[in-house]
């Protein structure tokens, strides 16, 4: 994946290394289950499954579900191809769950499905899950943007934070039964998460104008 980090074959690979380990599994867990939401949805598991494009694409523009059917053919992203995972069982769940709905996270949080963009995405999962998959996949796509792409560090990095303070400042969206929402506008499922991307952006753009220039000073 440092290699190239934009080969999914090479992420879900990293991914699948890292829920490898039991211990990094079962301590995410264990972490979620001390949350009593996170607990039951641990119990009930909701999936999103199998997606169907003509059905998302009738419904009104502007709701979540019809703004995800959008991404997916923006994308040129064929559900049919996705991994659907087995979850008999917490940890399986909880890998299964985000694989699943990764594209969803990326319409709800506003982060496009670009470099940056996927950098951003996995510091908004660091925030809200502090889980050792989301650091390894994020130190892994940091260092291919450090050796490969350093150019895109000076748009990468501010993507970084905001994914962040995104992350920090909304609900959990681990394991919400997305199903429920895909009729419901896509500005409302954000109000209802406090998904404040307008204000977090107002708060990257005042840090960039208040940073110090970087001309000396002529004597």
């Amino acid at each position: 994946m440092v290699r190239d980090a934009n080969d999914p074959d090479r992420v879900f690979d990293l991914i699948e290394a890292l829920y490898a380990s039991s211990d990094a599994t079962q301590q995410m867990v264990e972490r979620m289950s001390r949350d009593p939401g996170i607990s039951r949805v641990l119990q009930e598991r909701p999936r999103l499954g199998r997606i169907d494009m003509e059905a998302l694409g009738r419904l009104p523009e502007g709701t979540l579900g019809r703004t995800f059917a959008d991404h997916l053919r923006e994308c040129g992203l064929d559900p049919d191809l996705l991994r659907v995972l087995e979850a008999p069982d917490a940890a399986s769940y909880v890998k299964a769950h985000l694989f699943e709905t990764h594209d969803l996270w990326h319409v709800v949080t506003g982060f496009l499905p670009t470099p940056e963009g996927e950098l951003g995405l996995q510091s908004f999962y660091f925030a809200q899950n502090g889980s050792r998959v989301s650091m390894g996949v994020f130190v892994a796509g940091l260092c291919f943007t450090f050796l490969r792409n350093f150019h895109l560090c000076e748009v990468a990095m501010p993507q970084v934070v905001r994914g962040w303070l995104l992350g920090r400042r909304a609900k959990l969206l681990f394991g919400t039964d997305w199903k429920t929402l895909l009729n419901t506008p896509l500005e409302q499922v954000r109000d209802f998460f406090g998904l404040e991307l307008d204000r977090v952006d107002d708060i990257l753009r005042e840090s960039e104008r208040a940073r110090p220039s970087l001309v000396p000073v002529q004597a």
